[in-house]
């Protein structure tokens, strides 16, 4: 990841240890301050599951507040500050989250320092967890199991989510990317105390950790004690998080698997040419005049125009340069589907869009980007991809950018896009 000490005027990144940055995004126009703190591990079937775990145990409480009636209850006494996590992925990195949301001291009774006490809390149940006999306990540990398994479960009730699940897991078996986030079934049954102890212990020494304030407090306590924190940590072989190189297909991959559902779901992979850091801009664009939008060719013609899909909208991922293509259907009409959504896409690589079509493409980024403004977590969330990327532009800067597109680089984009897998989830045969 990119280190720059000043990303704009309002928003200042810096390096406070060894692969620790530290972003500050001062906005007086929220009440509430925002502090994050981003583990950033490789992805790997065996470590998934104890990563995905870390920031569940971890919100249970610290040597200070040993549990969890004890930290909620400095929590309210914190004007109802927030304690959570959660853990995702970005490319094939997997992201272990850890954050406090709380009021801003200017709307504290008396001066109170409310930010400084929300940083300590923060910190403390990072760094000095709620332990028994040296390791994490065993009743945490149950609960976790359990929620962490539903979690995964769930993702089998909702099977527009299972499909492009499968996908990603059969398009990229052979790349972290491939990796569900939140690991396995059987893995999470085999954790232990012990294990994740082991896996607390390797992300504070090895994760490349972004931190992030957003909103209106003053950064120089948080900075600090986190750099304090870190200082006393054994940092080594640390990760070194970057954008993923570009895969071509090599042959177009179909698989068809069958579950008791009533409507199936058709989803698709394609690779793009050009991946973070490179511009992605037009393939950006170029992916909203697919499918991105209200205004898309497989919005107007696939659901509206030809009734095919119940839903069929792209979007790209650009840590990978995938261009995913997600509809639902009949399964009588997955040929005719299958083939109307492909071309569109040929109709886009040779250019058969109107100028409407790319206007409104364009308007429709530039909102999106535009109302990543808007709120506490979608300022972080935008800038930590961006880091990631490598890229360092504001949103303003990348509406500005995306406005400047020309037809001819859309094309281009398009044109180095190729299918790489078709996932069709349908229902049960007869007798099955």
């Amino acid at each position: 990841m990119r280190m720059e000490d000043k990303v704009t005027d309002r928003i200042k990144r810096k390096n406070i240890g060894k692969g620790v940055n530290f972003t500050v995004i001062r906005d007086e126009k929220f009440k509430q301050n925002l502090i994050s703190v981003y583990f950033i591990m490789p992805l790997a079937r065996e470590t998934a599951s104890a990563n995905a775990m870390l920031p569940l145990l971890l919100k249970h409480g610290s040597r200070e507040y040993p549990d969890m009636t004890a930290l909620n209850r400095r929590l309210n006494e914190l004007y109802g500050a927030r304690l959570d996590g959660s853990t995702h992925k970005r490319g094939d990195y997997q992201i272990m989250a850890l954050f406090c949301e709380c009021l801003g001291d200017n709307y504290a009774f008396g001066g109170e320092k409310v930010l400084e006490s929300c940083a300590n809390l923060l910190k403390s149940v990072i760094f000095d967890p709620a332990f028994e006999n040296g390791t994490f306990r065993e009743k945490d540990v149950a609960i976790e199991k359990r929620n962490l398994i539903d979690q995964i479960d769930s993702v089998l009730n909702d099977k527009r989510q299972y499909a492009l699940v499968k996908l990603k897991e059969t398009m990229c078996k052979d790349e972290a990317y491939g990796i569900f986030e939140l690991g396995r079934r059987e893995d999470v049954e085999k954790l232990t105390p012990d294990k994740l102890y082991n896996a607390w212990k390797t992300m504070l020494s090895s994760a490349a950790v972004e931190i992030f304030l957003v909103g209106p407090g003053n950064a120089d306590y948080v900075e600090k004690s986190f750099a304090d924190a870190f200082s006393n940590i054994d940092r080594t072989n640390i990760v070194s998080a970057s954008s993923d190189g570009i895969k071509k297909p090599e042959k177009v991959n179909t698989v068809v698997e069958r579950l008791p559902v009533t409507q199936a779901k058709l989803v698709m992979g394609l690779r793009g040419s050009v991946a973070a850091p490179d511009n992605t801009d037009a393939l950006h664009l170029a992916t909203v005049i697919l499918g991105g939008s209200p205004h898309s060719k497989l919005f107007a013609n696939v659901r509206e125009k030809m009734s095919l899909c119940y839903y069929c909208l792209s979007y790209l991922d650009k840590q990978k340069g995938i261009v995913f293509i997600d509809s639902g259907i009949e399964e009588s009409n997955y040929e005719k589907a299958r083939g109307e959504i492909l071309r569109q896409l040929d109709e886009l690589k040779a250019g058969n869009f109107s100028d409407d079509e790319m206007k409104n493409a364009k308007l429709y980024l530039q909102n999106a980007l535009m109302q990543v403004e808007d709120s506490l977590d979608s300022l972080m969330g935008y800038y930590l991809a961006q880091f990631i990327s490598g890229d360092t532009r504001a949103p303003k800067e990348m509406a500005d950018a995306i406005m400047k597109v020309t037809r001819d680089e859309v094309i281009k984009a398009a044109n180095g896009v190729s299918l790489d897998t078709v996932y069709l989830l349908a229902g049960l045969k007869e007798g099955e």
